[in-house]
C-alpha cells in the first residue's frame, strides 16, 4: 500500500497551525487575566483558543489524512499567519501597550 506522505504532512501542519492560533488566543487571555483586566473579551479569547486547541486535536485524530486535501497557497498562508500571530502575541505579552 503505496501512501502519500505530503498529505499527509499536510495535515498535521493544519491542524498544528490552528493549534498555534488557539495557543496565542489563551496566553493573550492569560495575560489579561494575570494583569487583572478581566472582560468579556478575554473570557471570549479563552474559550475561543480552547475551542481552537480541542478542535484540532479532534480533528487530527480523526480525520483520514489521505483524504485530507487543502491547496499549497491556503497551507502557506494558514501556517504563515500562525507564525505572525504566535510572534506579535508573545510581543504583546513581554512588552504590553
Amino acid at each position: 500500500m503505496k501512501h502519500n506522505v505530503a498529505t499527509m504532512e499536510r495535515l498535521y501542519l493544519y491542524q498544528a497551525s490552528l493549534a498555534v492560533w488557539g495557543l496565542s488566543f489563551l496566553l493573550n487571555a492569560g495575560s489579561s487575566f494575570a494583569t487583572g483586566d478581566g472582560g468579556i473579551v478575554p473570557l471570549l479569547f479563552a474559550v475561543s483558543g480552547g475551542a481552537l486547541v480541542l478542535g484540532s486535536g479532534y480533528e487530527s485524530l480523526r480525520t483520514d489524512p489521505a483524504e485530507f486535501t487543502i491547496s499549497a497557497g491556503s497551507l502557506f498562508l494558514v501556517i504563515g499567519t500562525a507564525f505572525l500571530i504566535l510572534i506579535l502575541t508573545v510581543l504583546d505579552v513581554i512588552f504590553p501597550l
